[in-house]
């Protein structure tokens, strides 16, 4: 499947049950949320009602099971996404950020200059915008960029003259700030969306649960938080549930240095996209149908 080429973090999109849904449409509901790392429980508490029969743990990873018995395997994918936080609230009204995560591309703040993006406070979602660096807001910079934009370019425009204004919108210090999040369909079987290889292998792997497939073993599914910033989500899952003998990576961040012995035998698997990094992020629907194949195969008895 290769082409070239405090707040919480909340779902976009209503979690009626997924029971009927195929893994593209799942693909395209997943597209639609948000989870900026480290602020998961709303996409978490979502999912919940989306796939029935999850439960959370202690740290906030939702979880399944299928089978009984040995071998105890893993198949896991994360909900979390690099994202920011407000870092600083103006006297002007204006907001900056603090990125949340490690090892986002460089393409990633430029992806946000000039878009519409959502700050989860308080009250619930707050719209805003990126405003195009200017003059008056380069914080003493020269008016003509040196460098491809960067999140301390960043100055978030909610609409407010104050930074009374902003607080009495229910935005406040290290609240999330992620994309507004508009799942695009597009060409023949296309979805492009923020993080559309990773929701989408998320996608998969509920659709492969709600299938029910007979497993080999027991099969231990899980949503994991925090990927990108130490691994606790599944780490936390290990040590509760482990040691497995098999584990199935879905679009999961880092290098194999972090797996140990507890893990088994390590597959990865990363579903192919175009304009990786991107707001416009695409998968293939017929690629998005192959990996939930894969999936069920890796977990069914006759392997």
């Amino acid at each position: 499947m290769k082409w070239g080429g405090a707040s919480t973090a909340v779902v976009c999109l209503a979690a009626a049950p997924a029971s009927g849904q195929t893994a593209t449409e799942l693909a395209e509901r997943f597209v639609g949320m948000t989870a900026v790392s480290g602020l998961e429980q709303a996409m978490a508490d979502s999912l919940l009602q989306l796939v029935p029969g999850t439960v959370k743990d202690r740290a906030g990873n939702v979880v399944a099971m299928l089978g009984s018995g040995r071998p105890l395997r893993l198949a896991a994918c994360p909900m979390d996404e690099w994202g920011y936080v407000v870092g600083h609230i103006r006297d002007d009204g204006y907001v900056t950020l603090r990125r949340v995560g490690r090892g986002a591309p460089p393409q990633f703040d430029q992806g946000h200059e000039g878009h519409r993006v959502t700050i989860w406070g308080r009250s619930g979602a707050v719209p805003a915008v990126v405003g195009v660096p200017s003059t008056h807001l380069r914080r003493g910079r020269s008016p003509i960029p040196d460098r491809l934009f960067a999140v301390d370019d960043a100055m978030l425009d909610l609409g407010a003259a104050s930074a009374t204004a902003v607080r009495a919108l229910g935005v406040d210090i290290v609240d999330p700030v992620a994309l507004e999040k508009q799942p695009h369909r597009y060409g023949d079987g296309l979805l492009a969306g923020p993080e559309a290889g990773q929701r989408s292998s998320c996608a998969a792997l509920a659709r492969a649960y709600l299938d029910r497939p007979r497993v080999h073993g027991t099969v231990i599914l899980a949503f994991v938080v925090e990927s990108r910033i130490g691994h606790r989500g599944l780490s936390t899952l290990t040590n509760a549930r482990g040691p497995f003998e098999e584990t199935l990576l879905l679009d999961y961040p880092g290098d194999d240095r972090f797996f140990t012995e507890a893990y088994g035998s390590v597959e990865r698997v990363q579903l192919s996209t175009r304009h990786d990094g991107w707001p416009v992020e695409t998968v293939s629907s017929a690629d998005v149908e192959a990996l939930l194949a894969r999936i069920k195969s890796w977990m069914e008895v006759d392997r």
